[in-house]
């Protein structure tokens, strides 16, 4: 049976959004699968809540949230019309986001916007509804690609990150290329030109290709061919391929004005989504917005973090924190994205604020004085990148000891 792509356009768009909302159900489920450990208690690497002192759930009450969790993501697959399951969805999400922070990755905030566009939705509206709610939808998918390329418009990416990130498919070429930064400025503003295309008409068409290629890169380059290095990240740009093209393919015009056609407050959810996805993500380039929520990622411009020990204070963290450590030459460096990788299958929630709560894990089985914190802090418009030391006080607090410090080869 020959199938065409025409043959994958919807009938109409109540049907896209029950099939996007499945997909998305589905998408969520592949991505908490991946990274299960980050969703229950863990006795090492800390959970760092958005309030200090909020409670989190101890065990079994966290393997019950999450079991509710992924129950009502079943449901949503079999009934995707139930705002009351949706409603659940985000509701858990919300209580995880605030007793872990580390939890509020690209991939999952990026869905809880999704889910905040569709439990506004009102069925009595009927047709109107279903398109205030794909226009929202659209906007979202677009500004993520925006801005995960302008982020990428910086010398970090087109330098090292990108020839790092391709290797895989530069060993396949039979010649050598000195053309990698070229390509790495070609591809960061295709990515940019992506996120305005897909909410264009004349456009869509060629951003919808280039995404589904740009998403293929990323499978090869970081997925199971690569000995499965970030399956979050990569599980991550599947999903959005499948949930891009759902939007997109075949679609009505984008229309801005679609998305605020209901009355004012029943629109406060597209409002916060413009000014979560729309406006908030270029304080990024200030540093006075996470990098998770900018989709930075993959742009060789985010915070990086490295615990560097006395050789001889190792055999005194637990097994699971040590065989993390590495050590030679008379230095031992615990590197956090290293450790967060096998952990959670993704790297650690690129800021200082979270990485001081790992340190002070760490430190709190370790004699006064035998670590110290380095902190790469990302370069912003308006100044460089630096490294800042922080130590351990005697009360177990991190202090910072000294800016822009040069950190000692490990």
């Amino acid at each position: 049976m020959r199938i065409s792509l025409d043959s994958l356009v919807f009938a109409d768009e109540q049907r896209r959004l029950i099939a996007f909302t499945r997909v998305l159900a589905i998408a969520v489920l592949c991505c908490l699968v991946v990274s299960w450990k980050l969703w229950v208690s863990r006795p090492y690497y800390p959970l760092v809540p958005l309030l200090e002192g909020l409670p989190s759930f101890s065990h079994p009450f966290d393997y019950a949230w999450l079991g509710m969790l992924v129950a009502s993501l079943l449901g949503i697959v079999v009934r995707p019309r139930s705002q009351v399951l949706i409603a659940i969805v985000l509701a858990a999400f919300g209580v995880l986001f605030l007793q872990d922070q580390s939890r509020l990755w690209p991939s999952f905030y990026m869905f809880c916007l999704y889910f905040v566009l569709l439990v506004s939705h009102r069925g009595q509206e009927g047709e109107a509804a279903d398109e205030r709610i794909l226009a929202g939808l659209r906007f979202v998918a677009a500004m993520v690609y925006f801005w995960g390329g302008v982020q990428k418009l910086n010398p970090y990416f087109f330098y090292n990150e990108f020839p790092w990130f391709v290797e895989p498919v530069v060993k396949l070429l039979p010649f050598e290329t000195t053309l990698l930064p070229t390509l790495a400025v070609l591809a960061a503003v295709c990515e940019v030109l992506i996120g305005v295309g897909l909410l264009t008409t004349r456009l869509r068409h060629l951003a919808l290709i280039g995404a589904m290629l740009m998403h293929l890169l990323i499978l090869f380059s970081i997925g199971p061919l690569r000995s499965h290095w970030n399956n979050s990240s990569w599980m991550w740009g599947m999903s959005v391929a499948v949930l891009t093209w759902t939007l997109f393919w075949q679609a009505p015009a984008f229309r801005l004005q679609k998305m605020f056609a209901a009355p004012r407050l029943q629109s406060a959810p597209q409002w916060l989504v413009v000014l979560l996805v729309g406006i908030l993500p270029v304080l990024n380039n200030f540093n006075r917005w996470d990098s998770a929520l900018s989709f930075n990622v993959y742009s060789g411009n985010v915070d990086y973090a490295e615990i560097h020990l006395r050789p001889q204070a190792v055999p005194l963290l637990p097994d699971e924190i040590a065989e993390r450590v590495d050590v030679g030459f008379g230095n031992a460096v615990l590197v956090l994205n290293k450790w967060s990788l096998h952990e959670f299958k993704a790297n650690t929630y690129p800021e200082t604020r979270v990485f001081k709560a790992v340190f002070r894990k760490v430190g709190s089985y370790l004699p006064e004085g035998s670590a110290q914190l380095y902190v790469g802090e990302k370069a912003g418009w308006f100044f460089p990148k630096r490294i800042d030391r922080y130590e351990l006080n005697s009360d177990g607090e991190v202090e910072l000891k000294e800016l822009g410090v040069e950190a000692p080869t490990p």
